[in-house]
């Protein structure tokens, strides 16, 4: 092998390796104060239209940061519900868990989830089926959600590796690909993400850790 595709190799393998812990382990970060701090300037809001922006609850609310983790064991697993709690990331060991790779609360007003998303090669796709299983999911770890949810803001935020290609545009939700989700629920799903869920974009490097 020549010396320029050995440093080539070299440099995809470390690409990889730099993707695969942001996938893995960023969302622990969050229970850092200091990260927090570095990343909020960077959160770009995306949105349908050039309305009025959306305060990131996360900029509002720096000092409500997640404190402590908690990883939520597959439901097969659950002993039985517990309570939700403020300053908490939510971790679910479940490789194929639906929607977001970790979430907190925000002790907000309202009281806001805020979803992680992990970006590494390409934004994971939003469907119908995939937002209903992550409420189902959530009925099931936590107490009182039905009530609570009802209350709740919600924001994601998309978390990419500074190397990889920004996303810009707002993410929607397909109601075309979701199984098992009758024609009015997709349509219902799909209006609440489209006017509920505010969306945000965030680039990291090892420098934010």
């Amino acid at each position: 092998m020549a010396p320029n595709d050995f440093n080539l190799l070299i440099l995809a393998i470390k690409d990889d390796l730099i993707s695969k812990a942001v996938e893995d382990h960023s969302s622990f970060a969050f229970l850092s104060e200091d990260f927090v701090n570095a990343i909020i300037p960077k959160l770009t809001e995306l949105k349908i239209t050039a309305n009025a922006p959306h305060l990131c609850a996360l900029r509002a609310y720096p000092h409500e940061r997640p404190l402590k983790p908690c990883l939520l064991p597959l439901l097969k697993d659950l002993e039985g519900k517990i309570n939700i709690e403020f300053r908490v990331l939510y971790k679910p060991e479940a490789q194929n868990f639906p929607l977001v790779d970790g979430f907190f609360f925000l002790d907000s007003n309202p009281m806001t989830l805020v979803g992680l998303r992990m970006n590494t090669a390409s934004a994971h796709h939003t469907t119908a089926s995939t937002v209903r299983q992550f409420t189902e999911c959530l009925a099931a770890y936590f107490n009182g959600w039905g009530k609570l949810s009802r209350q709740l803001s919600w924001e994601i935020i998309y978390v990419q590796h500074a190397d990889s290609t920004p996303m810009n545009d707002w993410r929607g939700c397909d109601v075309v690909n979701s199984d098992n989700v009758s024609k009015k629920e997709k349509q219902k799903i799909a209006a609440f993400w489209k006017e509920k869920v505010h969306q945000y974009q965030l680039s990291i490097s090892s420098g934010d850790f």
